[in-house]
């Protein structure tokens, strides 16, 4: 969906997992525009699900800190207002239950409808990202009497294609999934990752790709403070883990029909977990 400026949208979620890929599809359609997350995640839980290269954050906390904001909305209205960066600026605020929480219903909804009357003269676009579960029901109401309900719309299913970057610096496939049989997105092979050129941008950007096909991987996690060599030694274990994994979800997928039904979810949701590979390929591959 192509974004407009002056505009106050409010976008409904029950899963993060779905509102992070939704935040990377609108930067991908509006790549023109500069793009800005409040979030109620600090970084380190941000770099697991987005690009943070690719677009502005702050952390809505009550800590100090470079990237942090305290829960208060009008201190998210005021930073809004003072940028004058050229073109459409898109603001995302995520964690307004948590501003609600130290905050009296009524004075904040007064103050949300305010700043949509301010901002009508900026080159700016404001989205509240809000599960709606957190909230009372009346009061959401009253939200979306302010806002443009924010859809967006992903195929369910769509073929497997990898694209291949000759730039090292770029050298990530960009992949499109198809579901699998517990309606989750099959596993796709990566190219691996050359050791030459290796970088935390190009490691967020492979965690990223790894957790939208549903794959835990905080085990690596920790690479992003090691030494670029670490880091790698690192990525190449996870990297074989994924690999087995992609192995035993495919060989389930192509021999079901053969298999107990009622252990297909729990084995490919520890396959998704990467723990008991081995449990697994001793179950699998010595059976068949």
């Amino acid at each position: 969906m192509e974004l407009r400026p002056s505009c106050v949208y409010l976008y409904e979620f029950s899963d993060y997992a779905k509102l992070s890929m939704d935040i990377e599809l609108l930067m991908e359609i509006n790549s023109e525009s500069q793009f800005t997350l409040f979030s109620r995640l600090p970084t380190r839980r941000l770099i697991e699900r987005l690009d943070l290269s690719k677009i502005d954050h702050y952390w809505i906390t009550e800590n100090e800190g470079k990237q942090s904001i305290k829960p208060d909305i009008e201190n998210i209205f005021n930073l809004i207002m003072e940028n004058n960066n050229d073109g459409l600026n898109v603001y995302l605020v995520d964690g307004l239950e948590y501003i609600l929480s130290s905050s009296n219903n009524d004075d904040l909804l007064s103050k949300m409808s305010q700043f949509t009357d301010d901002l009508k003269p900026l080159n700016s676009a404001l989205i509240y990202c809000i599960d709606s579960l957190a909230f009372d029901n009346k009061w959401i109401i009253k939200l979306r009497h302010l806002s443009q309900i924010l859809q967006i719309k992903t195929p369910e299913v769509v073929d497997v294609s990898i694209t291949e970057v000759e730039d090292e610096e770029e050298a990530v496939e960009v992949i499109q999934h198809e579901l699998g049989i517990d309606g989750g997105p099959r596993l796709a092979y990566l190219a691996r990752l050359p050791e030459i050129g290796f970088t935390n941008e190009i490691l967020v950007k492979r965690i990223l790709q790894w957790r939208r096909m549903g794959l835990d991987v905080s085990k690596i996690e920790p690479a992003m403070s090691y030494s670029s060599k670490e880091a790698y030694e690192l990525y190449k274990l996870v990297e074989e883990d994924v690999r087995r994994a992609t192995e035993l979800e495919r060989f389930i997928h192509a021999n079901q029909e053969h298999l107990n039904t009622s252990e297909i979810a729990t084995d490919l949701f520890r396959i998704r977990q990467l723990t008991g590979l081995d449990e697994l390929e001793q179950k699998y591959y010595t059976s068949s």
